[in-house]
């Protein structure tokens, strides 16, 4: 009895692991989602009430859709000047999405009301298309996740029985 207890733990357990991976998968696809939010909404900000960049970081650190991205809250308040705290925060951020963000630091605030705008539309333009580009990778990653940890499972509950 305690075998078998033993290898429904080691299943559940493998099985456990594939789902966290697929969630966790998932996640950086809502991650790509927010930070594509948030370009659209610095674009919106920018374009129409012409705000500092300053101000803006701090308008939309205080919206509670944006609470998670940490990075926000470092270039608020980190030290050095605005394009190193930039490169420092966005260091946070997972692949294609920091290169799309380390772009957007070295142009943003240095050109006129236009040149901003055009910056981030570039910006939105890349972030939708990594956006895509992991939504459909996360769903072939999640469920290869899922099935490897249940396979793994079964496989080492036939090795234990």
């Amino acid at each position: 009895m305690i075998r078998l207890s033993g290898v429904l733990c080691l299943l559940l357990t493998c099985a456990g692991t594939g789902m966290y991976a697929g969630i966790q998968v998932k996640k950086q696809v809502r991650q790509y989602q927010l930070l594509l939010s948030f370009l659209n909404d610095c674009e919106i900000y920018i374009r129409y009430q012409n705000l500092p960049l300053q101000e803006l970081f701090s308008l939309l650190a205080e919206n509670p859709d944006y609470r998670q991205l940490a990075f926000l809250n470092e270039i608020r308040t980190g030290e050095g000047s605005p394009h190193m705290r930039w490169q420092k925060a966005v260091q946070h951020l997972s692949g294609e999405a920091r290169t799309i963000f380390q772009n957007l630091g070295h142009a943003i605030g240095q050109t006129d009301l236009q040149g901003q705008i055009a910056v981030l539309e570039l910006s939105q333009i890349q972030m939708q298309s990594a956006y895509e580009n992991c939504r459909t990778a996360s769903e072939k990653k999640r469920k290869l996740y899922q099935s490897l940890g249940w396979l793994g499972g079964a496989m080492l509950a036939v090795l234990f029985l």
